[in-house]
């Protein structure tokens, strides 16, 4: 990791006069109240936002970028409730990398193709996770449960002016250091299909072995429609399907998640954006809830965007839960079906 920290800035001072070199930083605050008043003020099953009545920062990152004819990269430290959920738990939780949100360096190798190795932000799903690039505040239930950063290598190249491709060899799911011995390979390929709608598939296939030393092989696909139907609405869609081998049995578990968005445009400073989605993991592969039907849970949220400045955006959204078990831990230490979200929050960029 510092090796590749001192490379990046030994080619930024070194070629400062043959590309351009950017620096960025992003602040995102918030205020989100949860209707089951969890204990701690720690929200369940979700990244973003994740105190409850407890003013915080979701993410900040500070970034610069080297923009060459036949080098880039980028390296942007980070920050955040967002950060701390996101990790807790997994094989970054005390590794100090996690604050590290992207730090690769590409070498171009032809017309339209790159190499990248290092850290970068995750190819799977249809929203950031820089929450001022998405049509809503907080992310889809499914882009909770895929990597939100990989580490590796990868290879995108431009098939022509609209259509790409990029593969990916990883150390594994959301994780920057190796934890067995296996590699994982990510895809990803984008094509428009008319000059409205854009179609875009990204998977993960890779061995991710946890409870012994026998392999559990695990896959995920991803598939995403954006349909810009007119100037006053756009849409956007996706379905997942994840698979995994069973640890002590020979059988293959599987879930499978949907997400549909509206977006109505107001004005050139206001929109706003309606979204429905359903997440079903009955053996609890990738969201463990400890119940019977695992986590199977339906969503709405509404959301209102006002640009106040060029860089500044504030946003509220209301959402609702419904799960088919009992999970969502209130102040009382019981658990309800239901949760409800209210948050609001303020980002600012340069």
């Amino acid at each position: 990791m510092k090796t590749m920290i001192v490379l990046f800035l030994l080619l930024g001072f070194t070629s400062a006069f043959a590309a351009d070199i950017k620096f960025g930083a992003f602040i995102d605050t918030y205020y989100a109240y949860d209707s089951n008043l969890p204990r701690n003020n720690e929200r369940a099953f979700i990244t973003q936002p994740e105190r409850h009545n407890e003013p915080g920062f979701n993410l900040v990152h500070g970034d610069v970028q080297y923009s060459g004819e036949k080098v880039h990269g980028r390296l942007a430290v980070q920050g955040g409730n967002s950060v701390e959920k996101n990790t807790k738990g997994g094989p970054d939780e005390r590794n100090f990398a996690r604050y590290v949100q992207e730090s690769y360096v590409g070498v171009k190798l032809g017309d339209g193709t790159w190499i990248d190795a290092g850290i970068f932000l995750g190819n799977i799903g249809m929203e950031s996770w820089i929450s001022k690039d998405n049509w809503t505040y907080t992310r889809s239930l499914f882009l909770d449960y895929v990597p939100y950063y990989s580490s590796g290598v990868r290879l995108s190249h431009q098939l022509s002016t609209s259509e790409s491709f990029q593969l990916q060899v990883l150390n594994g799911w959301q994780n920057i250091n190796e934890t067995n011995d296996s590699k994982a390979i990510g895809l990803q390929y984008q094509r428009p299909l008319s000059e409205k709608v854009t179609f875009t598939y990204n998977n993960f296939l890779g061995d991710e072995r946890i409870v012994s030393k026998s392999d559990r092989f695990r896959g995920y696909h991803n598939f995403i429609l954006k349909w810009l139907s007119s100037e006053s609405w756009n849409f956007l869609g996706g379905i997942d399907f994840g698979h995994q081998a069973q640890q002590k049995n020979s059988g293959i578990d599987a879930w499978a998640a949907t997400s549909l968005t509206a977006r109505q445009i107001l004005s050139s400073v206001q929109s706003l954006a309606y979204r429905l989605e359903y997440y079903l993991d009955p053996h609890q592969s990738n969201i463990v809830t400890g119940t019977k039907n695992g986590f199977n849970v339906v969503s709405a949220s509404m959301n209102y965007d006002q640009q106040v400045l060029k860089n500044l955006l504030w946003r509220t959204e209301v959402r609702g839960f419904f799960s088919k078990d009992e999970i969502y831990p209130d102040g009382e230490r019981s658990k309800n079906r239901w949760d409800g979200l209210f948050v609001t929050s303020l980002s600012w960029w340069i």
